[in-house]
């Protein structure tokens, strides 16, 4: 006697799999959409945060006032808006202006897309030898409806708002 057995799944094996699949599917994309916006957003505020607090910290140490801009992404220089990134440089010709050739630059941190930053005070945050700047801000950071603030004080010091 021969006996063969048969190896691998029955058509409708198959389509159960690929039925669960499915459902699995549906209801896991939209929770996953939701995450990655909430980790972008948590992302972009600590990556904000931490350009600011070590500007401050430049500033302290070494005695000289760092300003923080925008950051343009295609010329690396800084922007009109604060959804790219944020540079921080030293402006060593006192020119109130970033100039690759003259300055020099401590930090430069990119945003994830999709991402929008508003300071409605300024374009630029100067941070003096003291580690203050002298007016107080707050910076938004809104993602698909949801939204966080930092709030900037006088004294220089950064918290979530």
């Amino acid at each position: 006697m021969d006996s063969h057995t048969e190896k691998g799944v029955t058509l409708i094996e198959l389509l159960v799999a690929l039925c669960v699949l499915a459902i699995l599917l549906t209801v896991g994309v939209p929770s996953l959409e939701g995450f990655v916006s909430s980790q972008k957003l948590d992302s972009t505020v600590q990556l904000l945060k931490d350009s600011y607090s070590q500007a401050r910290y430049e500033a302290v140490t070494r005695q000289q006032s760092v300003t923080l801009c925008p950051l343009d992404i295609a010329s690396g220089r800084c922007g009109n808006s604060w959804s790219e990134g944020v540079l921080s440089y030293l402006d060593l010709n006192g020119d109130n202006s970033y100039d690759s050739l003259q300055d020099t630059r401590l930090r430069q941190n990119e945003f994830p897309n999709g991402v929008w930053v508003d300071y409605k005070k300024r374009l630029k945050i100067k941070l003096s030898p003291r580690g203050t700047t002298g007016d107080t801000g707050t910076f938004t950071v809104k993602i698909s409806g949801d939204e966080k603030a930092l709030v900037v004080s006088g004294m220089g010091r950064i918290r979530r708002g």
